[in-house]
């Protein structure tokens, strides 16, 4: 075979491996479909949205507090009175009605200085110092000593009652040891609900400090009560004012009380509570033009106290109202009253009991007070 030949029948095998290698490695034509589906199921979970998870969502739980705010009337200690030893036996009936309270207030309108006064009632009162212990071991927390007896012993007095309260631990308001504490505002705190309260008196009988005295008492003006309160409605849920007003021994509010109820209540005031007639008032709830609502107890009488001539002025109480807050809400409850009534028992001691069980022995009864105050009220 000539060298020519040699080559081209090595092209022809070498064309002939090229065939057999690409029929052999071709794909068989059954495995196309599953092949096929395998991809396109592979692509279509690819598709297939992901599950998404849904996001855990907390509950938001809105703090809710309740508080219990209340306040007795005039602790004004005849002479009989201010012989007592020991009053805890005298409010002993009442003291569970007064503790049930988160915070008490009390109008102490004979100045607690019989250590240093010789003891005196009507019309210049001076009581034994250990009355501020005996209220407080009864409940109170608070107390209230602006009124028109506030300067009864003059400078000396007012002086020696701030010893007095110093030394027993109460806090108190409407008359002051100075400028500075005067400007300090009075604010309750219970369960986070913020109470603040001011105090004003009409007059102290005539009698006033010096000019020069640092002591500072609180008397009624228009334009400071209306400053004071909206200082407090910048700091406070709740503002209260204890006022010291109106005409004694009658048991409906008088055209002044009503003004100054009406200023009260424009100025922001949520709750005012008036001592002095020394006996019961009405209770009613204004609303100012802007919505501004406010609860006046004209009157909450005496609670202590044995003015023996004038006989209703034996029956008072415990004003209370239910304050709630809700996240930034606060509302204010139905106003209720706790009647009482100033009782001589045969052992020759005056006792504070509850109305409703004394009204046999009583000058008045539940349905009296009830008349009094109002419907809006719940008496019991």
């Amino acid at each position: 075979m000539s060298s020519i030949n040699k080559v081209l029948f090595s092209v022809w095998l070498l064309l002939i491996g090229v065939f057999i290698f690409v029929v052999v490695s071709a794909p068989k034509e059954d495995n196309l479909p599953a092949i096929s589906y395998a991809m396109e199921q592979e692509i279509e979970l690819e598709k297939e949205p992901k599950p998404v998870e849904e996001p855990v969502i907390e509950e938001i739980i809105i703090p809710k507090e309740t508080v219990s705010l209340a306040m007795i009337g005039d602790v004004l200690l005849h002479y009989r009175l201010a012989t007592y030893k020991d009053f805890g036996p005298s409010f002993a009936p009442v003291a569970p009605f007064m503790q049930r309270h988160d915070y008490l207030l009390a109008n102490q309108e004979s100045l607690p200085v019989g250590n240093k006064y010789a003891l005196s009632g009507y019309p210049q009162f001076s009581s034994p110092d250990y009355i501020l212990e005996d209220l407080q071991e009864a409940g109170v927390d608070m107390i209230n000593i602006a009124n028109n007896h506030t300067v009864d012993k003059g400078e000396g007095g007012v002086r020696t009652l701030f010893e007095n309260i110093d030394r027993y631990g109460i806090p108190y308001v409407g008359a002051y040891k100075s400028a500075e504490d005067a400007s300090t505002p009075r604010i309750i705190e219970q369960k986070g609900i913020k109470i603040g309260v001011v105090s004003y008196t009409y007059g102290t009988n005539g009698l006033y400090l010096p000019k020069n005295s640092p002591f500072v008492i609180n008397y009624i003006q228009e334009e400071k009560m209306t400053a004071d309160i909206a200082a407090m409605k910048a700091l406070a849920d709740v503002t209260v004012v204890l006022i010291h007003w109106g005409p004694e021994y009658k048991t409906v509010e008088n055209d002044n009380q009503r003004y100054l109820a009406n200023v009260l209540n424009a100025a922001g005031a949520d709750i005012v509570f008036g001592t002095h007639p020394h006996i019961l008032q009405p209770y009613n709830k204004l609303t100012s033009e802007s919505g501004q609502e406010t609860h006046v107890f004209y009157s909450i009488g005496n609670y202590f106290s044995t003015i023996i001539t004038m006989p209703d002025t034996m029956i008072g109480g415990i004003a209370s109202f239910a304050i709630t807050k809700e996240g930034d809400e606060v509302t204010i409850g139905q106003p209720q009253f706790k009647a009482t009534s100033m009782l001589l028992d045969d052992d020759g001691v005056y006792r504070v009991y509850p109305l409703a069980e004394t009204e046999k022995r009583s000058v008045r009864d539940l349905a009296w007070v009830q008349q009094i105050l109002g419907t809006e009220v719940e008496v019991k």
